[in-house]
């Protein structure tokens, strides 16, 4: 936190400077997010800023780009991205100071309610105070787990309605703000309750690592200044499987975030674990033609139960690991193929919808 400090009177003086009468500056201290970001990324959690360093920065509803300013001052390859018919001003404050600092951060214009043509992969997105401005919340999460390997997150949620009736705990509600509701802004749509926040995220592809909320967390509701609440999450994306290390046999993966398999396939996670899950998907054309499919695996070398599918559809995989250690390797062996052959270009074995270590 003492580095933003000192670089927001860097970014003062750049305002001075830069001043024009044409716009105003966007009015939040958003390097005031550096402290939420220090608890998120407390100890333990190194390896974020690790791939932040190898893979860069993406951040997405940037305002003036403060925080991307301040990661390029630290040594990171940043790019960030806003909507200039959304932005504060029309995106002038961040053309402004990128000028003003003589920054190299890559500048996207882009409507990511509309589109998401961001391309690579990062080590880290920031998605700060954005997510109850977008109309398609569940379009960006989704496309920004495609591309990121982790991710900050936060926005404002509520636990009662406007009039003070209590949401039922543990139901994913989302309140729809009528025009101008919150702070007579028209840019405003949509505010979660937690198990909603939490559900959307599962459903978009992110793994929830850290999670806390600051501010009115007694009686938060979507619309009163006073009773503003927000979620801070540091999330990692399970898009593809790509938060394990991943062996042999693997296919690329399809939009959906799913991966078709070969014959044989292979995966491994650092860290103790007890369990694994694994979601597979049987469709209807193999159980016809094959009548019944058959899983095969090994844990650490011990051969655990097979699976047997029957019917069309997702199954679980579920099975204690036999011998607990520092990782955790197993290799599946699927007895049929779909590819191959005439009309394939490619061994197909099962759908893998997803794959978890616990």
């Amino acid at each position: 936190m003492e580095k933003a400090v000192r670089f927001k009177e860097v970014l003062d003086a750049a305002r001075r400077r830069a001043a024009s009468p044409d716009f105003e500056w966007y009015p939040y201290n958003s390097l005031s997010n550096v402290q939420h970001l220090e608890t998120l990324l407390g100890a333990g959690h190194e390896y974020v800023m690790e791939a932040a360093r190898a893979e860069g920065i993406l951040d997405v509803g940037c305002g003036d780009g403060d925080l991307s300013l301040f990661f390029e001052s630290l040594g990171y390859n940043v790019t960030c991205v806003d909507h200039p018919a959304s932005n504060q001003n029309n995106m002038q404050g961040l053309r402004a100071l990128h000028g003003e600092l003589r920054s190299s951060i890559n500048v996207r214009e882009i409507d990511v309610d509309n589109e998401f043509p961001v391309e690579g992969k990062y080590g880290l997105a920031i998605c700060l105070g954005l997510l109850y401005h977008l109309k398609n919340p569940f379009f960006v999460l989704e496309h920004l787990a495609q591309v990121s390997r982790y991710c900050v997150l936060s926005t404002r949620i509520a636990r009662r309605l406007p009039d003070g009736t209590p949401m039922p705990e543990g139901h994913a509600l989302a309140y729809l703000l009528g025009e101008n509701e919150l702070n007579l802004d028209d840019t405003n749509f949509w505010i979660f309750s937690e198990a909603a926040l939490r559900l959307l995220l599962e459903r978009t592809k992110w793994e929830v690592v850290e999670f806390f909320t600051t501010g009115h967390t007694g009686a938060s509701d979507p619309v009163r200044p006073d009773r503003d609440e927000r979620a801070f999450c540091l999330l990692k994306s399970h898009y593809g499987q790509q938060h394990l290390e991943l062996g042999e046999g693997w296919h690329q993966v399809e939009d959906s975030g799913w991966r078709w398999t070969g014959k044989q396939f292979a995966a491994r996670a650092a860290g103790r674990h007890s369990r694994i899950t694994m979601r597979v998907f049987a469709s209807p054309l193999s159980i016809e033609k094959f009548g019944s499919l058959t899983l095969r695996a090994t844990i650490d070398g011990v051969e655990v139960q097979r699976l047997v599918m029957r019917e069309p559809g997702i199954h679980m995989f579920e099975r204690k690991i036999p011998r607990p250690a520092e990782a955790t390797s197993v290799v599946f062996r699927w007895a049929i193929l779909w590819g191959g052959g005439v009309g394939y270009s490619r061994e197909l074995g099962i759908i893998v919808a997803s794959l978890e270590f616990s």
